[in-house]
């Protein structure tokens, strides 16, 4: 995974935050399938990593409801928004986490950590999930957003999608950071868009746009644009509608008993 310009990310979302809500759909969407595979286990403590405006946080809390849930996000503005939905939420990034050792019974990430280092960010949230404790987890992997990556390859050489870890990778990672019993679920989902333009926005949500140091600088030229739109064109579905594919993973991990 290359480097991701974490201000950058940031700042692409704390100017989203006040409509995020609005066109935030798909994420939307992920977080209540991942929500259906919370596991009926005792909480006391729960931590939303990447918690956007708040809106996750409630299907946590009506799953523990008795549980203190905190929140984090890397973006000020979306601390904000979650502030006004009355969390307790904080800034904070998921590879370097301001809270304790083992002060979490599980935490929750749904469609963030694409765009974080693994070896630095499991065994973060390995660090403060209590012995025994439960990561749960939506991300995207390899083959998503494959329709993008190849309409605008074929126009220039510049890398304008993150290349996403595998199923395995992401396993494999999570056994490094030292977590045990990994469960996976892969699910391909589509979406269908009306044009190019509508395509783009609704990426834009989910930080897609942000490529990391292959991301070529400046603004698409006029006839680049218009290149990308008679390519794409050329993928529309039998519902006259643009398709663009997430290969998604929705994952469960454990901490290990044992004490350290």
């Amino acid at each position: 995974m290359p480097d991701i310009d974490k201000h950058k990310l940031s700042l692409s979302f704390s100017r989203a935050a006040a409509q995020y809500d609005a066109i935030a759909g798909f994420q939307q969407q992920v977080a209540a399938r991942l929500a259906q595979l919370l596991p009926a286990i005792p909480a006391t403590c729960v931590l939303d990593g990447g918690c956007g405006t708040g809106t996750s946080s409630a299907l946590l809390t009506r799953h523990w409801p008795d549980a203190l849930l905190l929140a984090c996000d890397l973006s000020p503005e979306m601390v904000r928004q979650a502030h006004a939905r009355q969390l307790t939420a904080v800034c904070g990034d998921l590879e370097q986490l301001p809270f304790s050792k083992a002060c979490f019974d599980v935490v929750w990430s749904s469609l963030v950590l694409q765009w974080c280092q693994p070896q630095l960010a499991y065994p973060e949230l390995q660090r403060v999930l209590k012995h025994g404790g439960r990561l749960l987890f939506s991300t995207l992997t390899s083959g998503s957003l494959h329709e993008l990556e190849s309409t605008f390859g074929e126009i220039d050489r510049h890398r304008r999608v993150l290349p996403f870890a595998s199923e395995q990778q992401v396993v494999d990672a999570l056994y490094a950071a030292g977590f045990e019993h990994v469960q996976c679920q892969a699910e391909r989902w589509v979406t269908q868009h009306a044009d190019l333009k509508t395509l783009l926005t609704s990426i834009r949500g989910i930080g897609a746009n942000q490529t990391g140091a292959a991301r070529r600088p400046g603004m698409m030229g006029k006839t680049q644009w218009q290149a990308a739109q008679v390519r794409y064109e050329n993928l529309r579905d039998a519902d006259g509608m643009l398709p663009l594919t997430y290969s998604l993973l929705f994952v469960s991990a454990e901490k290990s008993r044992a004490q350290d």
